[in-house]
């Protein structure tokens, strides 16, 4: 049998990502190993989630320097990475003298050195630099993904208004954001009575996490994204990877990072170093998050891939009554939400591209 080994690297790479790929591996053959490499964004508990998703191994995450002495006890037929860095991907399949296949969304160094690289979109291509001649435009694992959720909506009214919150992956920052979003959901509900919220917390939150909403009354939900997100007329999030599944779902949503989140948020390699040097460490980090916000572009995927802002983002220096008189505005202006779906829907696909990535990978192989 033909064994895989697959890298995943944080917890929305691991969940969007690796979970619809592993089965669609599996059907064609291959045994698939999962390795959880370090990452600045992990939550914890990656390892414990990834057990149930079906590989016949799961290795947790090491040390950066342990990561890549690690050897495998099997030999290999091909490694494929799912996201970070890709050292280690190019260390591994050199010292198991196996081809490199690897999942991006964007240029990264290394990619020359890839077999294959898949990538979720026509327009990701043009980011490639030349000399990355080996693309395939496999489409999006997240569409895969969203259609692999199932259960019940959480929603216990037909009537009203909806909004769901997405406060994050990463605990640090879903603690940060419970007090902003808690003076989001009370100003909304004196602007506008009666709007049903629900919270949709990780599949990476912990017991305790979710007590933690659910005492401040945010009324959180670990169901999945996809039931979460039928019936709501309104998400509310952070960047990430969640706003292709508000794109491929059809709900409008507003895209919020407030300068006040910087703190917590992870910075890679020597910058996160820079970051960690107690007391000016922190003050350094905030100016340069600031630096990169100037010139950030779009934030949201589905904006990126529009090449304009179809859903709202709010970035800066912005309150809780902010971003719910947005809220309420949209709420009250179907015509406008209508007009956010339609955007998005000229960028929806359907699922469909790990079976294609995986017969890629097999056909390559031979």
């Amino acid at each position: 049998m033909r064994r895989i080994l697959l890298l995943a690297n944080g917890p929305g790479e691991l969940w969007c990502w690796a979970r619809p790929m592993i089965p669609a591996l599996t059907d064609l053959g291959f045994e698939v190993s999962l390795r959880i490499l370090p990452c600045q964004y992990s939550a914890g508990n990656e390892a414990q989630i990834a057990g149930n998703l079906g590989a016949e191994d799961v290795s947790p995450p090491s040390s950066i320097f342990g990561s890549l002495a690690r050897r495998e006890k099997k030999p290999l037929s091909a490694v494929f990475q799912l996201g970070g860095d890709l050292l280690f991907g190019f260390a591994f399949s050199r010292r198991n003298r196996v081809p490199l296949f690897c999942y991006t969304y964007a240029f990264k160094p290394l990619l020359g050195r890839c077999c294959t690289v898949f990538t979720g979109f026509e327009q990701a291509r043009h980011t490639f630099r030349p000399g990355c001649d080996n693309v395939f435009v496999a489409g999006d694992l997240v569409a895969d993904s969203l259609a692999m959720d199932g259960g019940d909506t959480p929603w216990l009214s037909e009537e009203g208004h909806r909004v769901v919150f997405f406060p994050g992956s990463r605990r640090a920052i879903r603690s940060a954001a419970l007090p902003f979003i808690r003076e989001v959901r009370d100003s909304m509900d004196r602007r506008l009575p009666g709007i049903e919220t629900v919270t949709a917390l990780s599949p990476f939150a912990s017991p305790e996490d979710v007590e933690d909403w659910r005492s401040a009354g945010l009324n959180p939900a670990t169901a999945s994204t996809g039931s979460i997100l039928r019936g709501a007329d309104l998400a509310i999030t952070q960047p990430g990877t969640n706003t292709l599944e508000l794109a491929y779902s059809g709900t409008p949503g507003i895209v919020v990072l407030p300068f006040a989140f910087l703190g917590h948020v992870p910075l890679p390699g020597l910058k996160g170093a820079v970051a960690s040097i107690p007391f000016a460490g922190p003050f350094l980090k905030g100016v340069a998050l600031r630096s990169a916000n100037r010139n950030r572009g779009l934030l949201a995927w589905p904006n990126r891939l529009a090449g304009r802002e179809v859903m709202p983002e709010m970035v800066g220096d912005i309150s809780s009554d902010d971003v719910a008189n947005v809220a309420v505005e949209l709420l009250l202006d179907e015509r406008r939400r209508k007009q956010i779906i339609s955007g998005l829907e000229k960028i929806v696909q359907g699922p469909g591209a790990a079976r294609r990535i995986a017969a890629q990978i097999a056909r390559m192989l031979g």
